[in-house]
């Protein structure tokens, strides 16, 4: 009896570590990541919403073309529109967690940088904050 317990729960630490390994390496967990500047210029772009992009310019400029919008009433947060324009980005004091990115184009929503050194991302928080639901743009 005691081996058998043995084995389901060396099995079961398997699982445990395969789960967080596979989690960890698709991008499941939101990975904080500081960026500097140098790192945030260039195109960065929609994957689960569309086709819209930021282009970050290292003068501080911003060209946003087709940015989804999204409804702000309900947990059933969905596209209503998309946005367009020329700005400019600054990125906001060092909170000693992560830095964030604001612009003046679209809802200058504070954008938040993760992913991976290789693989950044960067988020912005939509609809109730209370259900945790962001838009995520990847650097080309």
């Amino acid at each position: 009896m005691r081996d058998e317990r043995g084995r389901v729960a060396a099995g079961m630490r398997g699982v445990v570590l395969a789960v967080a390994v596979l989690t960890l390496a698709t991008g499941c967990i939101w990975q904080q990541q500081t960026l500097s500047r140098a790192d945030i210029v260039g195109t960065w772009t929609e994957g689960d919403t569309g086709t819209g992009t930021l282009h970050f310019k290292d003068d501080g400029t911003v060209v946003v073309t087709n940015l989804a919008v999204f409804s702000n009433e309900t947990d059933n947060v969905v596209k209503v529109s998309e946005c367009s324009g020329t700005g400019t980005w600054w990125l906001y004091p060092d909170d000693k967690e992560a830095q964030k990115l604001g612009t003046s184009v679209c809802d200058g929503s504070p954008w938040e940088f993760g992913g991976s050194k290789a693989h950044p991302k960067m988020r912005a928080l939509v609809g109730d904050p209370s259900y945790g639901k962001y838009q995520t743009l990847s650097r080309e």
